[in-house]
């Protein structure tokens, strides 16, 4: 087992990760950009603070540790880090420039290559953050319909986030959640308030996303019936699930979407696109950015895009999946541990079931850490990711779960 990645617990020193984490905290508010992304005080001799290179699937911290990589940067990085083909369309475009005082060539060839592989892309708009994507359907969908209420399901990013600090109530009223999987919520509120409902606003779940097959096809049919914009938030399914996310493996097209994440490598990227009739009314919504337009990411996409046409990339992602959740739930039966991979396999989420589930992941994320890798509550496998590479991950996955059961933290 090569390059950090062990069966057997290693010592690794995080020691100047922690340290400039301690000088972060008095700089950055809860000392870093993204709230996943923030260290835990429980894994302060393991986890580390900072990376600061990658290649492939594999990343190494401020300390020099090396490790492979499940969480890809929390889904950005669908082909890998440092991705030839895409590092090498960056570096082109960035010998002409980045931001101009008018549009770029690239935001047409960009956009007319994606309506060519997503269904209900008519028309496409670019922005920085799938957050910000998601807000502007929003409001596209209540400048279309003229209504306010927004049924959700699905965290829609943090703009979109109705939390009670921050948000003003005239607001909050205006957006009710409702669970996957389950059409009469929607049916009932759609019954109950007819009129008020501009959009239908779903991301997919991960454990159980094969309820999508009936559940998308019963929220197109509603909102068809009530003249309410479906909207799909395809910031993780897109480029993973399948090219086109969840509207091409359910085979259920919206009037909206929005991809983000693996669109583009890395390289901060979205776009909400959209049927003509609600895309055109972004003049009168007025949603307008600086950086929309911004080549790299733009030259990033153009690159992606061309790698998917050309190579099997779902296929791949899909196998290095399927191969990683059979390993570790076969690892599961043979501990007889209440621990397995559930959902798509490029986007699996680990589920403990157990009432001390959250206590038991944190000490299988230190476990595997002391073994070479990086893990999240949801594990991406990337085109990167070998066969070699999986099953050297199963092996310090399983190992990890047997020092847990050999520590009796599994007892009831």
């Amino acid at each position: 087992m090569g390059g950090g990645l062990m069966a057997t617990e290693t010592k690794r020193s995080v020691e100047q990760s922690w340290k400039l984490f301690g000088r972060a905290e008095e700089v950055i508010p809860m000392g870093t950009q993204t709230h996943s992304k923030a260290p835990r005080s429980s894994m302060r001799d393991v986890e580390p603070c900072y990376l600061v290179r990658g290649e492939g699937c594999r990343v190494w911290d401020l300390d020099g540790n090396e490790y492979i990589d499940f969480r890809n940067g929390l889904g950005p990085i669908s082909l890998g880090y440092r991705y030839p083909a895409v590092d090498e369309a960056i570096r082109r475009q960035l010998d002409s420039g980045i931001v101009f005082s008018y549009s770029h060539p690239l935001e047409v060839e960009v956009a007319e290559e994606l309506i060519k592989v997503l269904p209900c892309a008519e028309q496409v708009r670019f922005l920085k953050t799938g957050g910000e994507a998601m807000a502007a359907t929003h409001r596209l969908a209540r400048a279309y319909t003229g209504r306010d209420q927004i049924l959700t399901c699905g965290y829609h990013g943090w703009i979109n986030t109705m939390s009670k600090t921050g948000v003003p109530e005239a607001t909050r009223a205006t957006y009710t959640a409702l669970p996957w999987g389950d059409k009469r919520p929607f049916e009932e509120f759609l019954q109950a308030h007819p009129g008020d409902v501009a959009a239908v606003s779903v991301a997919c779940s991960y454990g159980d996303i094969e309820q999508g097959h009936q559940f998308l096809k019963d929220l197109r049919e509603l909102t068809n019936q009530y003249g309410v914009v479906l909207i799909y938030d395809e910031i993780v399914m897109g480029f993973r699930l399948r090219r086109a996310g969840a509207q091409e493996y359910f085979g259920v097209t919206p009037d909206l979407a929005v991809f983000a994440k693996g669109i583009s490598n890395g390289v901060p990227l979205s776009c909400y696109v959209g049927n003509r009739a609600v895309m055109g009314t972004v003049q009168e919504a007025v949603i307008s950015s600086t950086f929309g337009g911004d080549t790299l990411g733009l030259a990033a996409a153009k690159a992606v895009l061309d790698v998917y046409a050309n190579n099997d990339v779902i296929g791949t992602i899909w196998a290095r999946g399927e191969q990683l959740h059979a390993g570790f739930n076969a690892h599961c039966r043979r501990l007889d541990v209440p621990v397995c991979f559930k959902g798509a396999a490029p986007v699996g989420q680990l589920v403990f079931d157990h009432p001390n589930s959250g206590d038991l992941f944190l000490r299988f994320n230190a476990e595997v850490l002391k073994r070479g890798l990086i893990i999240y509550s949801v594990c991406y496998t990337s085109f990167s990711h070998t066969e070699a590479i999986i099953d050297s991950s199963v092996a310090a996955m399983g190992a990890s779960l047997e020092a847990m059961k050999n520590d009796g933290l599994f007892d009831s």
